[in-house]
């Protein structure tokens, strides 16, 4: 009984087998997944090739910084405290366009050494973060002959690292003077130029005959948040410099800014200002220009002031004195406000 009961099994076995084979009958084939093709590279795209440096900076020595104007302590309120004269071109704008404080690219000193073969220009910020990510361009103007308009720019843009780095360093010119507009004593908006017009040095795109010309890091010491090395035989042995940071327009063939905007359409960081708040020009962060290799005048366009010491103050018979407490003390007599520690004068107007 058992032998009969699987006879009928077997034979639809048989047929369903037959029936998987005959034509017509599609059969289920394994499918692997297309192979993944890479972008073609372009053959006039040349093989990358490493750049043989010879010469590279060592430790900057010493040098004594120059105070710039901050906004950390009115940040809260939305506003710059001062130092943003826009008609000379000093900036103090960093700030975003509803004015959101970037302590990152808000420049506190600025100053410069040297050695043998390198100048160095230490730009201290109050963040000490310039990888910030907004992605701040930090640059040193230098104006060679010095008559106010910058002549050459050197350009520094993230990511920064704490090693010498030469390859995120480039250098402009300026080839018909007119980085300064028409006039560097004023704004000369609403201007049309082309700034810093010409690309001199630029290891990426293969630019400039000396790949040691330019360096840059970060993090170094309290008042070189950023620091800059060139070659001293490229700027000569005298000339004015200033610091620059932009976080904004990022656009050198506009600068100076202040010739290309007029006021109201710039915007203001000072809330008295009728044009306050930033508008088309923010993120951004100026100093004067300090001297190099000779004595100024004061009258030379852009100058940084001369630092006010503080006044002694004389007392009269009678007058309560008071032990002074040890260190950097602010006298309270300063027009522009006490620079503390480790400036210790009068802040420039």
């Amino acid at each position: 009984m058992k032998k009969k009961a699987l006879f009928p099994v077997f034979v639809a076995f048989i047929l369903i087998a037959q029936a998987c084979n005959m034509p017509g009958s599609e059969q289920p084939t394994e499918t692997n997944p297309p192979p993944v093709t890479e972008p073609p590279t372009s053959e006039s795209s040349p093989a990358a090739t490493a750049v043989q440096h010879q010469v590279i900076p060592v430790s900057a020595p010493d040098s004594k910084p120059y105070p710039d104007v901050t906004s950390q302590d009115t940040a809260p309120e939305k506003r710059a405290p001062y130092g943003d004269n826009y008609d000379l071109n000093r900036l103090e704008r960093p700030f975003t366009q509803d004015m959101t404080y970037i302590p990152d690219m808000d420049i506190a000193s600025f100053s410069i050494s040297e050695d043998a073969d390198w100048f160095y220009v230490s730009i201290g910020m109050v963040g000490k973060n310039p990888n910030n990510s907004p992605g701040i361009n930090i640059a040193v103007e230098l104006d060679t002959n010095r008559d106010g308009f910058g002549d050459f720019l050197i350009l520094a843009k993230p990511p920064y690292s704490e090693e010498w780095t030469a390859e995120n360093v480039k250098i402009y010119s300026d080839t018909n003077r007119d980085t300064a507009g028409n006039s560097a004593t004023k704004s000369d908006a609403p201007f049309s130029g082309n700034g810093y017009d010409q690309l001199i040095h630029d290891l990426e795109q293969g630019v400039g005959n000396d790949p040691d010309l330019v360096w840059v890091r970060t993090n170094t010491t309290q008042n070189a948040t950023v620091q800059i090395a060139f070659k001293k035989s490229f700027a000569g042995s005298s000339f004015l410099y200033g610091a620059l940071a932009d976080s904004g327009l990022k656009d050198v063939t506009r600068l100076d800014y202040v010739d290309y905007f007029m006021e109201q359409e710039a915007g203001s960081p000072i809330r008295s200002s009728t044009y306050y708040p930033l508008k088309a020009l923010y993120a951004v962060d100026n100093t004067c220009y300090q001297a190099y290799g000779f004595k100024p005048s004061g009258y030379e366009p852009k100058i940084c002031p001369e630092i006010v010491q503080p006044q002694e103050i004389i007392r009269e018979p009678g007058d309560p004195i008071s032990t002074p407490e040890p260190g950097c003390q602010d006298p309270g007599n300063c027009p522009y406000g006490w620079a503390g520690e480790p400036y210790c004068f009068c802040m420039p107007g």
